[in-house]
């Protein structure tokens, strides 16, 4: 069973386009929820505050004046047993063990990620290389957006937002045909007041998509958002980190931030150009290798 089927069927919903009736429009709290699979619910919160520890304390936020969460990215405990456990049999002296312990890591896919990520940083070459391995794997089989790691919960209101980490495991809600429900935040990505902004005042004013990034190549550092329309039909070069001659359309298509023919914000990083550029195919799309090239970008949401 995947995991929205098992979730949902812990919230005692039922799976599929319509989970529920929708609540209340209007009702404080009602809120739309994206699991950690791209999957969403719309439920209603019932907690009256959500408490996030922050650099400079803790704060007690109203959820009537949340507009938006960004969820730190959250495994549960057998999970991270599991992950700890398959990475340090990477290095371990029977090869059937070292197999299986690859196998484990690639069948956990995103949630081995933000490990994997530490683990191709080992002094230790086996560890190196076979997280190196699975890494690229893992990309090529999930969309980027789903791995990014996030390290803090975001919580965005009216006029403000906080950046910390929220106190509890799970949050409360309630659908109208169902009653109450308990949110895992191990199962959430983010969440959103129905017609609330997306996203921040940046997202607001996003510039209409360039085409490719070639004018941007002295901006490192730099991010910026385009309203881009999803596209299948140019050519282009890389896979995560794009050669900023790689057309933005295509490339957000590759790496799964949006279908062929979807409009959509994406935010764009121009970063340091690596040493080369890796081919792969993703989502209908096959990206090319190349060497060196002036500058790059990655993409994300």
């Amino acid at each position: 069973m995947s995991r929205t089927l098992r979730l949902l069927a812990s919230l005692a919903l039922v799976a599929g386009p319509a989970v529920a009736a929708d609540p209340p429009a209007g009702r404080p709290g009602t809120v739309e929820v994206r699991l950690t699979d791209n999957s969403t619910l719309k439920l209603v919160l019932t907690d009256a505050k959500v408490e996030v520890t922050t650099p400079y304390g803790k704060l007690a936020i109203p959820v009537a004046d949340i507009q938006r969460i960004d969820f730190a990215t959250r495994l549960t405990d057998d999970d991270t047993k599991r992950v700890e456990e398959a990475v340090a049999d990477l290095a371990h002296p029977q090869f059937a063990k070292r197999e299986a312990a690859s196998a484990a890591l690639q069948k956990l896919k995103e949630k081995a990620y933000p490990a994997l990520l530490e683990a191709a940083r080992s002094k230790d070459s086996e560890i190196a290389r076979r997280a190196e391995d699975l890494l690229d794997r893992v990309r090529a089989d999930v969309p980027a957006d789903l791995l990014e790691v996030r390290k803090s919960d975001v919580i965005q209101t009216a006029d403000s937002k906080f950046s910390g980490r929220i106190g509890v495991a799970a949050l409360n809600a309630v659908s109208a045909p169902l009653g109450p429900q308990t949110l895992k935040l191990t199962e959430l990505r983010s969440l959103n007041t129905p017609g609330a902004a997306a996203d921040d005042t940046a997202v607001a004013h996003a510039e209409p998509d360039p085409g490719t990034l070639t004018g941007y190549n002295n901006m490192l550092g730099q991010t910026f958002h385009f309203k881009v329309t999803g596209a299948t039909t140019a050519v282009i070069w890389g896979s995560d980190v794009y050669t900023t001659d790689s057309q933005l359309a295509t490339a957000a298509v590759h790496a799964g931030l949006l279908r062929p023919g979807q409009t959509g914000v994406v935010k764009v990083t121009i970063v340091a150009t690596p040493l080369a550029f890796q081919g792969s195919t993703r989502n209908g799309v096959t990206s090319h290798p190349f060497g060196m090239y002036p500058a790059a970008y990655k993409i994300g949401k």
